[in-house]
Protein backbone atom coordinates (compact mmCIF):
# COMPACT_ATOMS: atom_id res chain seq x y z
CA UNK A 1 0.00 0.00 0.00
CA UNK A 2 2.56 2.75 0.98
CA UNK A 3 4.80 1.97 -2.38
CA UNK A 4 1.36 2.57 -4.58
CA UNK A 5 0.97 5.69 -2.38
CA UNK A 6 4.13 6.89 -3.18
CA UNK A 7 3.91 6.24 -6.83
CA UNK A 8 0.36 8.02 -7.17
CA UNK A 9 1.41 10.92 -5.20
CA UNK A 10 4.47 11.43 -7.53
CA UNK A 11 2.43 11.12 -10.62
CA UNK A 12 -0.88 13.98 -9.58
CA UNK A 13 1.63 16.19 -8.35
CA UNK A 14 3.85 15.59 -11.98
CA UNK A 15 1.11 16.08 -14.37
CA UNK A 16 -2.04 15.14 -13.09
CA UNK A 17 -3.86 17.75 -11.63
CA UNK A 18 -7.26 16.79 -10.99
CA UNK A 19 -6.17 13.81 -9.21
CA UNK A 20 -6.36 13.97 -5.23
CA UNK A 21 -2.90 13.16 -3.55
CA UNK A 22 -3.01 11.85 -0.82
CA UNK A 23 -0.57 14.73 0.55
CA UNK A 24 -1.41 17.32 2.88
CA UNK A 25 -0.15 20.29 1.06
CA UNK A 26 3.96 20.60 2.53
CA UNK A 27 4.65 16.22 2.68
CA UNK A 28 4.28 15.34 -0.55
CA UNK A 29 7.65 13.51 -1.65
CA UNK A 30 9.69 15.56 -3.55
CA UNK A 31 11.40 12.46 -5.49
CA UNK A 32 11.90 8.78 -5.58
CA UNK A 33 15.10 8.10 -3.27
CA UNK A 34 17.55 6.33 -5.49
CA UNK A 35 18.68 4.06 -2.26
CA UNK A 36 17.17 0.74 -2.50
CA UNK A 37 15.61 -0.56 0.69
CA UNK A 38 16.71 -4.28 2.34
CA UNK A 39 14.28 -6.79 1.40
CA UNK A 40 15.48 -9.12 3.87
CA UNK A 41 17.11 -8.61 7.54
CA UNK A 42 19.25 -8.24 9.43
CA UNK A 43 18.75 -5.07 9.53
CA UNK A 44 21.62 -2.86 11.18
CA UNK A 45 20.83 1.01 12.74
CA UNK A 46 23.07 2.81 10.43
CA UNK A 47 22.43 5.67 7.99
CA UNK A 48 23.18 4.94 4.21
CA UNK A 49 23.52 8.27 2.00
CA UNK A 50 24.40 9.54 -1.34
CA UNK A 51 24.52 12.47 -3.12
CA UNK A 52 23.71 14.07 -6.78
CA UNK A 53 24.01 17.57 -8.26
CA UNK A 54 21.12 18.23 -10.53
CA UNK A 55 21.99 22.09 -10.41
CA UNK A 56 21.51 22.41 -6.80
CA UNK A 57 22.70 19.33 -3.92
CA UNK A 58 20.23 16.50 -3.88
CA UNK A 59 20.66 14.22 -0.65
CA UNK A 60 19.61 10.90 -0.10
CA UNK A 61 19.74 8.65 3.16
CA UNK A 62 18.07 5.41 4.21
CA UNK A 63 18.74 3.70 7.82
CA UNK A 64 17.24 1.42 10.19
CA UNK A 65 15.39 1.58 13.75
CA UNK A 66 15.22 -1.50 15.55
CA UNK A 67 12.28 -0.83 16.69
CA UNK A 68 8.34 -0.24 15.61
CA UNK A 69 7.14 2.22 13.18
CA UNK A 70 4.61 3.76 15.95
CA UNK A 71 7.49 4.09 18.69
CA UNK A 72 9.64 5.32 16.07
CA UNK A 73 7.14 7.60 15.13
CA UNK A 74 6.17 9.38 18.05
CA UNK A 75 9.44 9.32 19.39
CA UNK A 76 10.56 11.16 16.27
CA UNK A 77 7.69 14.33 16.10
CA UNK A 78 9.76 16.27 18.23
CA UNK A 79 11.94 19.55 17.06
CA UNK A 80 14.97 17.68 18.86
CA UNK A 81 14.76 14.80 16.14
CA UNK A 82 15.09 17.50 12.99
CA UNK A 83 17.00 21.05 14.14
CA UNK A 84 19.88 22.21 12.31
CA UNK A 85 22.53 22.27 15.21
CA UNK A 86 25.36 21.10 13.76
CA UNK A 87 25.32 23.72 11.02
CA UNK A 88 23.80 26.83 12.26
CA UNK A 89 24.52 29.42 15.27
CA UNK A 90 21.07 29.46 16.90
CA UNK A 91 18.09 28.03 16.59
CA UNK A 92 14.48 29.62 18.14
CA UNK A 93 11.55 26.73 17.53
CA UNK A 94 8.15 28.46 17.44
CA UNK A 95 4.95 25.61 17.33
CA UNK A 96 2.08 26.17 14.88
CA UNK A 97 -1.79 24.66 15.15
CA UNK A 98 -2.61 23.44 11.38
CA UNK A 99 -5.11 20.95 11.87
CA UNK A 100 -3.99 19.35 8.57
CA UNK A 101 -0.57 18.19 10.32
CA UNK A 102 0.17 16.32 13.43
CA UNK A 103 2.56 18.41 14.16
CA UNK A 104 3.62 21.74 13.18
CA UNK A 105 6.17 24.16 14.21
CA UNK A 106 8.75 26.92 12.25
CA UNK A 107 12.47 26.68 12.92
CA UNK A 108 14.12 30.17 12.78
CA UNK A 109 17.29 30.11 11.93
CA UNK A 110 20.98 32.25 12.16
CA UNK A 111 24.06 31.62 10.91
CA UNK A 112 27.10 34.11 11.75
CA UNK A 113 30.17 33.46 9.25
CA UNK A 114 31.45 36.70 7.47
CA UNK A 115 27.82 37.82 7.20
CA UNK A 116 24.81 37.11 8.81
CA UNK A 117 22.37 34.96 7.27
CA UNK A 118 18.97 34.35 8.98
CA UNK A 119 16.04 32.16 7.41
CA UNK A 120 13.01 30.18 8.64
CA UNK A 121 12.42 26.65 8.19
CA UNK A 122 8.77 25.57 8.30
CA UNK A 123 8.45 21.70 9.22
CA UNK A 124 5.58 19.29 9.03
CA UNK A 125 4.18 15.82 10.61
CA UNK A 126 1.46 13.66 9.37
CA UNK A 127 0.08 10.06 9.33
CA UNK A 128 -0.64 9.24 5.14
CA UNK A 129 -1.90 5.66 6.22
CA UNK A 130 -2.65 3.56 8.79
CA UNK A 131 -2.59 5.37 12.48
CA UNK A 132 0.00 7.35 14.76
CA UNK A 133 0.18 4.85 16.48
CA UNK A 134 0.89 1.96 13.95
CA UNK A 135 2.19 4.00 10.62
CA UNK A 136 1.93 1.78 7.53
CA UNK A 137 3.60 5.56 5.75
CA UNK A 138 4.31 8.31 7.91
CA UNK A 139 5.97 11.79 6.27
CA UNK A 140 7.74 14.75 7.68
CA UNK A 141 8.30 17.45 5.53
CA UNK A 142 9.94 20.65 5.95
CA UNK A 143 10.79 23.56 3.32
CA UNK A 144 12.53 27.22 4.27
CA UNK A 145 9.34 29.92 4.10
CA UNK A 146 11.12 33.28 4.41
CA UNK A 147 14.39 34.77 4.76
CA UNK A 148 17.56 35.82 3.45
CA UNK A 149 18.28 35.39 -0.54
CA UNK A 150 21.39 33.48 0.46
CA UNK A 151 19.40 30.38 0.38
CA UNK A 152 17.36 29.47 -3.05
CA UNK A 153 15.73 26.40 -1.92
CA UNK A 154 15.79 24.47 1.13
CA UNK A 155 13.66 21.61 1.38
CA UNK A 156 13.41 17.76 2.36
CA UNK A 157 10.90 14.55 3.87
CA UNK A 158 12.10 11.75 5.62
CA UNK A 159 9.38 9.12 5.10
CA UNK A 160 8.33 6.38 8.17
CA UNK A 161 7.64 2.42 6.99
CA UNK A 162 7.36 -0.61 8.19
CA UNK A 163 11.31 -2.48 6.77
CA UNK A 164 9.73 -4.92 4.07
CA UNK A 165 8.52 -7.87 5.59
CA UNK A 166 9.26 -6.80 9.65
CA UNK A 167 6.75 -4.50 10.91
CA UNK A 168 9.17 -4.97 14.21
CA UNK A 169 12.18 -2.37 12.11
CA UNK A 170 11.43 0.71 10.96
CA UNK A 171 12.45 2.13 7.13
CA UNK A 172 13.64 6.07 7.74
CA UNK A 173 14.00 7.40 3.79
CA UNK A 174 15.15 11.15 3.81
CA UNK A 175 15.68 13.28 0.74
CA UNK A 176 16.98 16.88 0.81
CA UNK A 177 17.49 19.71 -1.83
CA UNK A 178 19.48 22.40 -1.44
CA UNK A 179 20.54 25.49 -3.15
CA UNK A 180 22.25 28.35 -1.26
CA UNK A 181 25.32 30.82 -1.64
CA UNK A 182 28.23 28.39 0.03
CA UNK A 183 26.59 24.90 -0.15
CA UNK A 184 28.43 22.15 0.23
CA UNK A 185 27.14 17.88 0.07
CA UNK A 186 28.98 17.57 3.52
CA UNK A 187 27.04 19.76 5.16
CA UNK A 188 23.38 18.11 4.14
CA UNK A 189 24.83 14.62 5.02
CA UNK A 190 26.08 16.42 8.42
CA UNK A 191 22.78 17.25 9.30
CA UNK A 192 21.46 14.33 7.94
CA UNK A 193 23.65 11.81 9.97
CA UNK A 194 22.74 13.80 12.92
CA UNK A 195 18.79 13.60 12.27
CA UNK A 196 19.01 9.66 12.19
CA UNK A 197 20.88 9.52 15.52
CA UNK A 198 18.49 12.35 17.43
CA UNK A 199 15.81 10.30 15.97
CA UNK A 200 17.75 6.52 17.22
CA UNK A 201 18.27 7.98 20.35
CA UNK A 202 15.10 9.62 21.13
CA UNK A 203 13.52 6.42 20.19
CA UNK A 204 15.85 4.00 22.65
CA UNK A 205 15.59 6.41 25.45
CA UNK A 206 19.45 7.36 25.29
CA UNK A 207 21.14 10.95 25.26
CA UNK A 208 21.55 12.32 21.20
CA UNK A 209 24.62 12.01 19.95
CA UNK A 210 26.63 15.48 19.66
CA UNK A 211 27.56 17.05 16.47
CA UNK A 212 30.09 14.67 14.13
Amino acid sequence: MRELLLIAAVAATGCQHDVHSPFPPGLEPLEDNPIPPQTSGPYAETLMTKTEDGGFIHAYGRGYVDAPPGQVWAAMKTSQAVVAVCTTDQQTVTPKSDPRYELDFVVSYTVNNVVTVQWDDEWRFGTIDGTPDAPELAMVGHQKIDGSSFINRSEGTITVTPADGDDSVTDLAFVEHLDAIGDSDSDVLTGMNHDFGAILALTHGTAIPGCP
